[in-house]
């Protein structure tokens, strides 16, 4: 049994924090856990062990955000000394910095959930990272593409990249499926994810005018959050598919509305993994995702090379790839892209084959227990020896 402390700035949401808060569970039956956030305000998930609040929220200031790195680098350091903890694991860039500077007699592991060569840094700002990855034992990353990705912008060894992939809680979702809502329609859609640039939501909506003229009663409910919500909605307007795209806001149990749709979209722009991809899988519903950086590919087909992009509708083995489009904040007056008509298209034909749903749905089941939270615990803990 070892003391184990889990670094997140919050659990206010998120794919890094959910990874969190799973991992905090799990290792509870094994080990002393102390769970330390910068803000406790907030949670939305559940955890197991001793939960710190530093009180240290983020800042919008500059100099607010330089005093509270080192105000939370003074407060784990004493953390660490005082309940002697062992092994150290943080989450997300801002944890990253306080968990390697505060370092006393702990092993130290840093996890990085997204694609390190979109991140806008400078000279310095990149020698910092490099320096601050060199001094942990350990560099977790939640997908290969973005370990690869990884040591080419920072120099890092390979030997120290570890790629763990984000777990989910297959059990849990098998329980909630049974509760799952009923939406009433002949064919529903269903995307999970914040509203933000990097989930691309707006280019599925407006994919859905193609796949209105071979269904017209198609359809698609968004759940989620996020600072795009007046932009989908007057697109959904313009475009007069207010009767066939739902904003659902964020929901607690996202299950029971993926396991009812026909299918799952996710047209992201750009990923660290897509933890959301797992859980539509062992929802049993089959996955049309784009094939962005990084993630996707690593689930739906494993077998290829996961910085491979494809330019058309590929079918793989666990459900289909699609081409990434351009990211571009486009109304209603602009014409389809060919990516967003592919989109559409892969949508059509997946729900006019009903054997091919079916055949994603199981195969869906069984990728998802690879990724079950007991078998990515387990290759959490082959790291604190």
């Amino acid at each position: 049994m070892k003391n184990i402390a889990l670094i997140v700035p919050s659990l206010k949401g998120g794919g890094a924090e959910k990874v969190a808060s799973l991992l905090s569970i799990e290792f509870a039956k094994k080990h002393r856990v102390w769970l330390i956030l910068f803000d406790g305000e907030g949670i939305v998930y559940p955890y197991e062990g001793t939960m710190v609040d530093l009180n240290l929220p983020a800042s919008r200031t500059y100099l607010g955000k330089v005093l509270n790195v080192f105000k939370r680098i003074y407060k784990v350091r004493k953390i660490k000394k005082k309940h002697r903890i062992q092994v150290s694991l943080s989450f997300l860039s801002s944890a990253n910095i306080v968990n390697v500077v505060s370092r006393s007699n702990d092993k130290v592991i840093l996890s990085v959930h997204n694609d390190p060569s979109r991140r806008r840094v400078g000279f310095w700002q990149r020698r910092v990272y490099r320096i601050l990855y060199e001094k942990a034992d350990k560099v977790v990353a939640v997908s290969k593409g973005v370990g690869k990705i990884l040591g080419e912008s920072y120099g890092i060894s390979p030997d120290r990249i570890i790629p763990i992939y984000n777990p989910v809680d297959t059990q849990e979702v098998v329980k909630l499926v049974d509760l799952k809502q009923d939406c009433n329609e002949r064919f529903s859609i269903v995307n999970v994810g914040r509203l933000t640039h990097a989930k691309g939501q707006w280019h599925l909506i407006r994919a859905l005018v193609d796949v209105r003229e071979e269904i017209p009663d198609i359809k698609l409910f968004i759940l989620g959050e996020g600072e795009l919500r007046g932009y989908l909605q007057d697109l959904i307007r313009s475009l007069n598919l207010e009767e066939h795209v739902f904003l659902m806001g964020h929901q607690d149990r996202p299950f029971e509305y993926m396991s009812a749709a026909d299918v799952f979209v996710f047209p992201s722009i750009s990923e660290g993994f897509g933890n959301v991809v797992v859980e539509a899988l062992a929802c049993g519903v089959p996955v049309i995702s784009s094939d962005c950086r990084f993630g996707p590919r690593e689930i739906l087909a494993p077998l290829t090379d996961p910085t491979e992009q494809t330019k058309e509708i590929s079918h793989e083995e666990y459900g289909i790839l699609v081409p990434v489009c351009d990211g571009r904040h486009y109304d209603a007056t602009v014409p389809l892209t060919i990516e967003e008509r592919k989109l559409a298209k892969s949508i059509v034909d997946l729900l006019s084959d009903s054997e091919l749903r079916e055949l994603y749905s199981r195969r869906g089941k069984m990728r998802a227990y690879d990724f079950d939270i007991k078998e990515i615990s387990n290759k959490w803990g082959t790291l604190f020896e």
